[in-house]
């Protein structure tokens, strides 16, 4: 019995499952904003945010789930989370960059957005390839 899997199946279940894992990270951290708005100093300041953070979060994971429903990487839903997971990874590195600039020296390693940002920005990347191998290959057999 012979089993045939399409290239880049695994690698496609991997930010299918990245894509998910995204969105329910935004979602876990915008509860923690919105939790510790009630608390003290904070009052409500952090209300406003987490709540918009909140709604994406809630998009972007739902977004991810009609994705991995349709099969064979969503289509161009998976290409618009990848690009959405890019522009975050690269304005979070931007930031981080930015923010390391006042230690003195420039030391990225000691800033915690360092790895969710190199993180957004590999999923980011390798969605984008992966969408790119598929319309490649479906515009080879089609011909």
């Amino acid at each position: 019995m012979e089993t045939t899997t399409r290239p880049g199946s695994a690698a496609r279940s991997l930010v299918s499952l990245g894509h998910l894992l995204v969105g329910a990270a935004a979602i876990a951290f915008a509860v923690v904003l919105i939790v510790a708005s009630g608390a003290g100093e904070l009052d409500e300041i952090l209300l406003g945010p987490g709540l918009v953070l909140a709604m994406a979060g809630a998009a972007f994971t739902w977004t991810a789930i009609v994705a991995l429903r349709r099969g064979r990487g969503g289509g161009g839903l998976s290409l618009s989370l990848s690009l959405a997971e890019l522009v975050g990874g690269a304005a979070m590195a931007a930031g981080m960059a930015t923010a390391v600039q006042g230690y003195g020296a420039f030391e990225p390693w000691r800033s915690p957005v360092m790895v969710p940002s190199a993180l957004l920005i590999a999923l980011g990347l390798g969605g984008l390839r992966l969408e790119v191998v598929r319309r490649r290959l479906n515009a080879t057999n089609m011909d």
